[in-house]
């Protein structure tokens, strides 16, 4: 036993059925070194067979480079606390305690190795004894943990290849055509305005709701320019993405980036340390849409005084990250799907360590009513980075998009994870005009500039979710919406060129690849998989309603 982990579990009780078996830490650690089955593991692997104990030595031997800090700010707050809980009913104490405050203790010590750390390092740092383990419960996790892992791999391969079927049919070469990375050529003018409306809390308690809207107006174009409104994230401001909007004002369109008030700046320590569950937060999911709803109304009315002449209201389009791709979606036209919502948030869930499934079950509080008034007919086209589409949408719900519409994301992204959130939903679009994006490997906030647009400091909790090069996944977003937008709001028919995978592979570098895609079928990810996916192509259909 290694004397610097003295305090530490030394073995294992793992208990299948009526049986017990004890195993030491440093079996385990010389089955992860050496592969060797010594005789304290011929038990438990004559039980689980030869496929989970190899897949059992990938788990011990996989090193996690996680900081300190981070594991500390994940693990304190609320969401991390419940998944360490679920956790801790598998993993127990010598008394057969929840393993919750040991493996928190655990993680924290093992999180302080500089080369980061093992799950061999996490139960030699288990503040027990003994460490009991269920040993059912451990292979369902084991074998659903390497189910998933196995399916992103393939998933973004599957992907990969549709982009380039795609690619071999499609232009190669952009240089007569402008450059959608580089600044356009209008120079623009930036300013603020205020909005206010009355709006009532779940208890009906009225509240002013205020929020400042910030504006990009470009100067010199001889005819009314299109309009795009981007909505930022939970936790976020509209600073944050003022890197987008001063590229696409520059290229031409007038930006409109609104504060969103209960899910903005005052709210960034809520995503680190837990959702605040406040009725006026809860209510942002129908505020949010009516914000956009309002900043149209406003600019309708603008373009009668200060700004007459210069705004196109029939070529609207919407863009929106996380919070703010729920908010572009539903005021595009997808439908909260409130009886969805509250039979999958009371339905049983195994474990989950991605916190989406949590934040679209805060609407289960919602009272009915009718969901259509979160939509606007003014939008023509919605880009969606990074959002929760799977519960508060379902298939029903995306499908009453009618709009061109793309959905961008990450696929190391463990907030909004790719394939529940992005990549199924793209297969429930009816729009013919529809798009996917990954970025590979980003994470969920690649796209959000909190901070500046640069690069995060190493080891924070800012890389850990944004994933390698934020600001190159930037750079690919800007491209996506200069082209996007100019394809069917701008109208400037040659942009549509750029919409393929062809263009998408020549702005790709290292270390972030880039895939884009207009056609992708169930059929041709189940094949890719070999078999049923552990995540469904489409939820449970609810009680008299297909999907």
């Amino acid at each position: 036993m290694n004397p610097k982990r003295a305090l530490g579990a030394e073995k294992i009780i793992v208990q299948a059925g009526l049986l017990e078996n004890s195993i030491s830490i440093e079996s385990l650690n010389t089955f992860a070194k050496t592969g060797k089955i010594d005789r304290e593991l011929r038990f438990y692997a004559h039980f689980v067979g030869e496929d989970r104990m190899n897949e059992l030595r990938r788990v011990l031997q996989r090193r996690f480079r996680i900081n300190i800090v981070v594991v500390s700010q994940l693990t304190y707050s609320p969401l991390g606390e419940d998944a360490l809980k679920q956790l801790g009913t598998l993993i127990k104490t010598d008394g057969r305690i929840n393993g919750f405050y040991a493996l928190r203790a655990a993680l924290l010590k093992a999180a302080g190795n500089p080369d980061g750390f093992t799950l061999v390092d996490i139960m030699e740092d288990f503040p027990s004894t003994g460490i009991h383990i269920n040993t059912e419960q451990w292979l369902q996790l084991q074998r659903r943990y390497f189910s998933i892992v196995d399916y992103i791999d393939t998933t973004v391969k599957a992907i990969t290849a549709q982009a380039q079927q795609e690619a071999a049919k499609t232009p190669s070469d952009f240089s007569d055509l402008p450059n959608p990375i580089k600044p356009g050529p209008y120079k623009f003018n930036k300013s603020t305005f205020y909005l206010k409306r009355l709006i009532k809390s779940l208890e009906g308690r009225p509240i002013e709701r205020e929020y400042y809207v910030d504006l990009y107006v470009p100067e010199g174009k001889t005819r009314p320019a299109p309009i795009v409104i981007i909505s930022h994230g939970l936790g976020s401001t509209p600073a944050a993405f003022a890197y987008l909007g001063t590229h696409l004002a520059s290229h031409g369109f007038v930006v409109a980036i609104p504060e969103h008030i209960g899910s903005g700046e005052v709210q960034f320590e809520d995503l680190i340390t837990g959702l605040s569950t406040t009725n006026v937060q809860l209510t942002s999911f129908v505020e949010r849409p009516l914000d956009i709803k309002q900043v149209i109304d406003e600019l309708e009315k603008r373009s009668q005084t200060d700004l007459a002449g210069r705004l196109d209201l029939s070529r609207i389009g919407v863009m929106g990250h996380s919070f703010g791709g729920y908010t572009a979606l539903v005021s595009a036209g997808a439908t909260l799907n409130l009886e969805r919502i509250r039979f999958a948030c009371s339905a049983p869930t195994r474990l989950r360590l991605d916190i989406s499934f949590s934040f679209q079950c805060l609407n289960d509080v919602l009272p009915s009513f009718d969901t259509r008034v979160l939509r606007d007919s003014r939008i023509k086209a919605a880009i969606a980075i990074s959002p929760t589409t799977s519960i508060v949408f379902g298939p029903k719900g995306m499908g009453t998009l009618n709009v061109p519409t793309m959905l961008i994301g990450g696929s190391a992204d463990i907030v909004a994870p790719f394939i529940a959130e992005q990549v199924n939903p793209f297969f429930w679009l009816k729009t013919p005009d529809k798009y996917l994006s990954v970025i590979i490997p980003a994470g969920h906030t690649a796209a959000d500039a909190t901070g500046g647009d640069k690069n995060p400091p190493p080891n924070s909790i800012a890389e850990f979710l944004s994933g390698p090069d934020p600001v190159l996944a930037r750079q690919y977003i800007r491209a996506l919406a200069v082209v996007f937008m100019q394809t069917y709001i701008g109208d400037r028919p040659e942009y549509r060129t750029y919409l393929n995978a062809n263009y998408a592979f020549s702005i790709q570098q290292n270390p972030l690849q880039l895939d884009l895609v207009d056609s992708f079928t169930p059929q041709a990810l189940e094949q890719a998989y070999g078999g049923s996916p552990p995540i469904p192509f489409f939820p449970p259909p609810l009680p008299k309603e297909d999907n």
